[in-house]
């Protein structure tokens, strides 16, 4: 433990000297005492208006960086509204603004003018009301109240038009998650008519059967609100016959005479009314880049959904990406915890089954297609045929399984269906890893760009990237390096990157080249961390390009469907 005044003893004699100094020159200081209480405190009387409040000035472990407190000595005394809930006093220097040069006395010196002016042992007639010097965060407000009632602001405008004394039932959704329980509104009905829906809470978030509840345009004060304790209380301000009965838990919504909403909640069976937070969230523009917008219209192909298409995929549906096809047949186990966007409740899954879930709870917007057909495995051939059909029909495909048969599969359908496509590696023990693309008639076909990965990497020194573990190559010691987690974000940020530009056919590109090497450490090529190297790849562009077929050689051909065409005529 670092004792402040032990390492910093003339920081304490200014301390002290301060404290003297002040107590000899005001008339409001009295019973100086310094103990040892886990650290160095200051008890003392504060006089004010003939009242006496008895402080204690404690002196934090990383003193002077930061600021001590002034709390009474008596912790459950309540002196202000300027006190936080352990009796700390809200005084001019706080962690917002407090400077090594300001000395325990001027704290000290704060807590008397707040403790003077507004008196809390005097009566009404000599107490002032002191305004915050600062305001609380939303955070700060409800990090105590774990029921929270959470709307958009649209959702504010629509009930702010209802006339005065109108009723109505609201269907809502409760969802615990994270230590906290949140209703979300998602439909307004009156009569069996529609007022207004949300389409943004996720489908996977709503429950086969809606609770139902209350809206009351009221003209109450506030004053009158905060006596409503009880549902009888509630019942008598409506017609009960003219709504849907509530549902066990209750969710009522009193708008008040100045169009203010108040949540109130009770649990089952529970006649009481608890007043629960608002939670609401303004109507906020998208966050996204403008060059975005239009990415909500591309369809999307993954295949692979590991450590690294995991992370692509819900990088693109934060992006805005909302139309996906994945395919992957693998399982999900613990062990794949420590690379992976799922996590343990995914354990047992199909991988592409809980990234389907991941990203619909993302979105209320996106639709998934999955597959499970191991590509290059013991499958079907009908069924094979129409997964690369799927993925013929999707705008980009993009290869995360770093297998080379599975890359051939899709190279073929990248060249037959003239999409593109991109692909992304891990280079073992995490040193690096490679991104590329093949865009038709501008790249060369993904056959010949990898071609080009090889040829470009025989000249440099050796290196085995066809490892027997994943992310992993052993050392001379006989020591398995492991790619880590954030390795495979890095990669899979520049991945991600990469497939947006080329999806949404960017002109010009924000990347020069088509294939990139990306160090992440200092090994093999790489310099450094993040030393990039390009590969240069639009000279092969003529390899790649089909040979156009001639009339003769295309004439046998013609003949030959002719005669088929003939035999389905009879």
């Amino acid at each position: 433990m670092n004792l402040w005044f032990l390492s910093e003893p003339k920081r304490l004699a200014i301390e002290r000297e301060a404290i003297e100094r002040m107590q000899s020159k005001s008339t409001w200081l009295e019973g100086v005492e310094w103990i040892l209480d886990s650290g160095i405190v200051l008890k003392a009387q504060i006089k004010a208006h003939e009242y006496i409040y008895e402080v204690k000035l404690s002196y934090p472990n990383l003193f002077p960086q930061t600021p001590p407190t002034v709390k009474p000595i008596d912790d459950d005394s309540r002196w202000s509204d300027h006190q936080y809930t352990d009796g700390a006093l809200c005084l001019e220097w706080g962690p917002d603004n407090w400077h090594p040069s300001i000395t325990g006395a001027q704290v000290l010196e704060s807590a008397y003018r707040l403790i003077h002016a507004e008196n809390p042992l005097g009566n009404k007639q000599e107490k002032e009301h002191i305004p915050s010097r600062h305001f609380l965060t939303e955070g700060q407000k409800l990090r105590r109240k774990n029921i929270r009632f959470y709307v958009k602001s649209k959702f504010l405008d629509v009930i702010s038009t209802f006339h005065y004394n109108k009723v109505a039932n609201m269907k809502f959704a409760m969802v615990f998650e994270n230590k906290t329980l949140v209703m979300h509104v998602t439909a307004l009905e009156k009569e069996d008519e529609t007022l207004w829906t949300s389409s943004i809470l996720p489908e996977e978030l709503k429950p086969s059967k809606e609770d139902i509840g209350l809206i009351l345009k009221t003209q109450l004060p506030l004053e009158k609100i905060q006596t409503l304790k009880t549902i009888t209380d509630i019942e008598e301000l409506y017609d009960k016959s003219s709504v849907k009965p509530l549902s066990d838990e209750k969710l009522i919504l009193v708008i008040d005479k100045d169009n203010k909403p108040h949540a109130l909640f009770s649990f089952k069976s529970d006649n009481e009314l608890l007043e629960i937070p608002i939670v609401t969230e303004n109507n906020v523009k998208n966050r996204n880049p403008a060059y975005l917008s239009e990415l909500n219209k591309r369809k999307i192909g993954i295949v692979g959904l590991g450590s690294l298409g995991s992370k692509v995929a819900t990088s693109l549906a934060r992006m805005g990406a909302e139309k996906f096809y994945l395919v992957d047949d693998d399982i999900f186990l613990s062990e794949n915890i420590v690379r992976h966007t799922l996590d343990w409740k995914s354990v047992g899954a199909h991988k592409v089954d809980a990234v389907e879930n991941q990203l619909k709870r993302i979105s209320s917007y996106i639709y998934v297609k999955t597959s499970k057909i191991n590509v290059t495995g013991q499958e079907a051939t009908t069924s094979l045929n129409a997964v690369l059909s799927q993925l013929g029909n999707c705008d980009l495909i993009i290869d995360a399984t770093a297998s080379p048969k599975v890359f051939n599969f899709l190279s073929a359908v990248s060249v037959s269906y003239k999409k593109p496509m991109v692909w992304g590696e891990i280079f073992a023990g995490g040193i690096g890893g490679l991104i590329a693309r093949s865009r038709p008639d501008i790249d060369p076909d993904p056959q010949t760009m990898r071609h080009a990965f090889y040829e470009t990497t025989k000249q440099f020194p050796d290196i085995d990237f066809n490892t027997f573990e994943p992310y992993g190559i052993e050392e001379e010691t006989g020591k398995v390096m492991i790619a880590s987690d954030a390795d495979v974000n890095v990669i899979a940020s520049h991945l991600t990157r990469l497939a947006v530009d080329t999806v949404l056919e960017n002109d010009p590109s924000m990347f020069p080249f088509s294939m990139y090497l990306i160090g992440l450490t200092t090994s093999w090529i790489f310099e450094a961390p993040f030393d990039t190297r390009p590969i240069k790849t639009e000279h092969l562009q003529k390899y790649s390009k089909k040979q156009k077929v001639s009339e003769e050689e295309l004439r046998p051909t013609i003949e030959f469907i002719q005669t088929l065409l003939e035999k389905t005529n009879d």
